[in-house]
């Protein structure tokens, strides 16, 4: 497929209109584009132009390029609905992907400060902590770990996880029904170690989650910190109504 050099669209406009077309028809999520050299000789333009139309898709995120092995249709990002108590097993589900845990790890621990403020715990009072890598599709697209009050969760630590779902768990084993929520959503670069566990470039933006559920007669139950992939994880919000600010006159009135 040759492109139109006499054309005043510029080459580079018309390869990325004409990848697109080629991703749409022929590829899908995940899938590899051919190599630059391909690229060049299939539509008869310079590496230099095919390069700065990868980069254009890239930074629109319809291709993601990886180093060593080349350039790939980008994954939609996981869209996760503000507004509800879920757990990332049932949002995942009711999007249709397929989940896996790994890096399991369960203790009872004395809580650091943070901790014992937000759940507002007594003195000598201890949480379990659970911290899981959330996979979806296979690849790894957060961290999650939970903290909750062991004192509502008698055994936990023998029974371990029983079910994928910690929800379910607490709502099943032990009638545990979360109310209500707060989280708090903040951008930062993720650290050496969470970049290795979810697979990223280090100092990659990612999504840091800090989330309290609470009882239904307002005790604060858990804790959760999430650091997700800026590049796999959306949040979305919906906004209802303004609050109009009152005027005053000079009075006062």
């Amino acid at each position: 497929m040759q492109l139109d050099k006499h054309s005043k669209v510029p080459l580079y406009k018309q390869l990325k209109e004409a990848l697109l077309e080629y991703i749409e028809k022929n590829l899908k999520e995940g899938d590899a584009l051919p190599i630059e050299s391909e690229i060049e000789k299939l539509f008869g333009v310079s590496r230099i132009t095919v390069r700065k139309t990868i980069e254009e898709l890239a930074s629109e995120g319809i291709v993601t390029k990886t180093q060593g092995r080349g350039t790939f249709v980008q994954t939609k990002n996981i869209v996760q609905k503000a507004g509800n108590i879920t757990s990332w097993t049932e949002e995942m589900r009711l999007k249709g992907k397929q989940t896996e845990t790994k890096n399991l790890m369960v203790n009872e621990i004395e809580p650091s400060k943070k901790i014992a403020k937000e759940l507002q715990l007594s003195k000598g009072e201890k949480v379990i902590c659970l911290k899981r890598l959330r996979c979806a599709d296979g690849e790894p697209i957060s961290i999650l770990i939970n903290y909750f009050r062991s004192k509502f969760t008698p055994g936990f630590l023998e029974k371990g996880l029983t079910k994928e779902s910690l929800y379910e768990i607490l709502e099943e084993d032990y009638g545990i029904q979360l109310e209500r929520a707060h989280e708090r959503v903040k951008a930062r670069l993720a650290t050496d170690l969470e970049a290795l566990e979810l697979g990223i470039s280090p100092d990659s933006a990612i999504l840091h989650i800090t989330r309290v559920s609470y009882l239904p007669d307002g005790t604060p139950f858990e804790m959760v910190e999430m650091a997700n992939r800026s590049d796999r994880y959306e949040y979305d919000i919906d906004l209802v109504g303004r609050n109009k600010l009152k005027t005053f006159t000079a009075e006062g009135e």
